[in-house]
């Protein structure tokens, strides 16, 4: 990927991923990384955790970035048939009591889905252990630590972490395993106001576009303010077949609803380190985070 635009330009990432939960750079390293690609504002989003948050404000002081606290919620909405939906908590107040309780709680959970999912590996014939995996994780545990821990043990049997998710790892893998109590739309939305921020509605193109314009709108009745309409679909998401022209459509699409639908907009890369190296791919204007 090229990184190179004019110095007049001010990119933001409103989503990257450290440590703190399945990325693979410290709050420094992506701290110094996001300036090394002119980023000047950057989310730190770690799934169900806040971990990462304070050490990414302390490594940024007196360098030319912004670090937004922020927060990635995993969430289910059954009743309409969503099994997964990614909440974005933007500028959240990362201490507040509510958002500590919770993630403190989320974190037993994700461990127990990992220990059912290490459990079916071993039945498919992997000699795998929690133990293993757990020795490389640094914050909120993630499926990629599974995935990192196989293909270092299996290295001629995987190609890559994404090689891993997509025979075994993945929704609907044999190896999968669903994370229990996963909190409904309305009550991550109402966490993420109780702590002081703004709820925006991740990467809406990866579900059927039909699909994605009703999960907005039951998202604008939960008291959902935001959609994420920058995203680089063509490079995360390969089964949806686009590329860089169709990924900027999709960009679009997503704009003329939260135009129409008068909600706020955010983007983000996704980034989480060498498997999916995507900060500062796409544009995303500063004008946004303002």
């Amino acid at each position: 990927h090229t990184y190179s635009y004019p110095r007049i330009v001010k990119m933001i990432d409103l989503q990257c991923h450290t440590t703190a939960s399945d990325g693979e750079l410290s709050q420094t390293e992506i701290v110094d990384l996001a300036i090394k690609r002119g980023i000047k504002a950057l989310a730190i989003t770690d799934h169900d955790t806040i971990e990462g948050v304070d050490s990414a404000i302390d490594n940024a002081i007196n360098k030319n970035i912004e670090i937004v606290s922020g927060i990635e919620i995993e969430c289910n909405e059954y009743k309409y048939g969503f099994q997964k939906v990614d909440i974005l908590g933007l500028l959240i107040d990362y201490r507040h009591k509510s958002m500590v309780d919770f993630t403190e709680k989320v974190k037993v959970e994700r461990i127990n889905q990992k220990k059912e999912i290490i459990k079916k590996l071993n039945n498919i014939g992997f000699d795998i252990t929690f133990e293993e995996v757990s020795s490389i994780v640094k914050g909120s545990f993630g499926r990629p630590h599974v995935a990192k821990i196989l293909l270092s043990k299996y290295p001629k049997e995987f190609t890559s972490i994404r090689d891993v998710f997509d025979k075994y790892l993945g929704e609907n893998k044999s190896a999968y395993a669903e994370r229990k109590n996963k909190v409904p739309l309305k009550q991550a939305v109402n966490l993420i106001k109780k702590s002081g921020g703004i709820p925006v509605l991740a990467h809406p193109g990866i579900f059927k576009k039909e699909d994605s314009v009703e999960l907005i709108d039951i998202f604008i009745d939960a008291g959902g303010e935001g959609i994420e309409t920058y995203y680089q679909y063509y490079i995360i998401c390969p089964d949806l077949k686009i590329d860089k022209v169709g990924n900027n459509n999709m960009i679009n699409f997503y704009k003329r609803i939260a135009k129409s639908k008068k909600l706020l907009e955010s983007g983000g890369s996704d980034f989480h380190g060498s498997y999916r190296d995507t900060m500062g791919v796409t544009y995303i204007p500063y004008k946004v985070l303002e």
